[in-house]
């Protein structure tokens, strides 16, 4: 059963191969429940922490970077967006690379490599975490470790870069060889990091890099629900049952969620 929301979506249907992701539950590094973690506030009655309001911003394309430069950059933006926000990562493009910058109606700067942003903001670095590149969850708690002790997380290789000049940076975890499994690193998290933490949010993200989808739909998928009218008020929100037998009897049904109208903003929502 899929749900329509306020977006306007299109749903297909493959026998085809697509990424599996596990969850996994982290928690934030704000170790404070009520307040402050430098301009972070956080009162009780709100859902979601206030950050300082943005003046300007310092822009990094890392859209076509590889996972590890991603993980780095993003644990940057977390260390430095803390004072106020400061770095803006453009990671996607499906509705235009610049389209939501644009929309925060704010000075901004592009940089020319995301190499000379981390030069940038370098000072604001305390060290560098380690991740376990045989133990995938081990990036989990490599990005916990880095809220807690000011860090940014990077693969072994990109560790020996950052530790030279220009950076210079000290290691301050080195989780290689620390753990033998997932649940070996998750035990440890939970035994070592959780006390440190904030306990009003869990996050469930999967350690492992995001795959793109390639723009149109695959010849080995099928179209078996479409919205043709943008509607954007709460009136289409209908429940439909599709009955998907027929595609039953080989190794797996896959569904993809297309969104019928990107420019819009809102992702596809559905039920089951």
């Amino acid at each position: 059963m899929f749900r329509k929301a306020t977006k306007a979506t299109v749903i297909s249907m493959a026998l085809a191969c697509l990424l599996s992701l596990s969850s996994n539950a982290l928690a934030s590094s704000v170790s404070n429940d009520d307040a402050h973690s430098d301009s972070v506030v956080w009162p009780k009655h709100q859902q979601l922490p206030s950050f300082a309001k943005v003046k300007r911003l310092d822009v990094a394309d890392i859209y076509d970077a590889p996972g590890d430069i991603k993980l780095l950059m993003a644990t940057l933006q977390g260390i430095v967006n803390r004072k106020e926000p400061r770095i803006y990562l453009l990671e996607n493009q499906e509705e235009g690379k610049t389209t939501w910058l644009n929309n925060l109606e704010v000075p901004y700067s592009i940089q020319s490599d995301y190499w000379s942003l981390l030069k940038q903001y370098i000072h604001e670095v305390k060290g560098i975490i380690i991740y376990d590149p045989n133990v995938q969850d081990s990036i989990n708690v490599a990005t916990t470790l880095a809220g807690l002790k000011d860090g940014i997380v990077a693969s072994p290789e990109l560790a020996e870069k950052l530790k030279v000049s220009p950076y210079n940076l000290k290691v301050l975890e080195d989780l290689r060889g620390k753990f033998k499994d997932r649940m070996d690193a998750y035990t440890w998290q939970y035994e070592h990091l959780w006390n440190q933490t904030t306990h009003r949010m869990l996050i469930g993200l999967s350690p492992n890099t995001s795959v793109k989808i390639p723009p149109g739909l695959p010849a080995s998928f099928s179209v078996i629900a479409q919205e043709t009218a943008q509607i954007r008020d709460a009136s289409n929100r209908k429940i439909y049952d599709f009955d998907l037998s027929s595609l039953l009897g080989k190794e797996a049904v896959y569904v993809r969620f297309d969104d019928a109208f990107p420019q819009d903003g809102w992702a596809p929502p559905f039920t089951k």
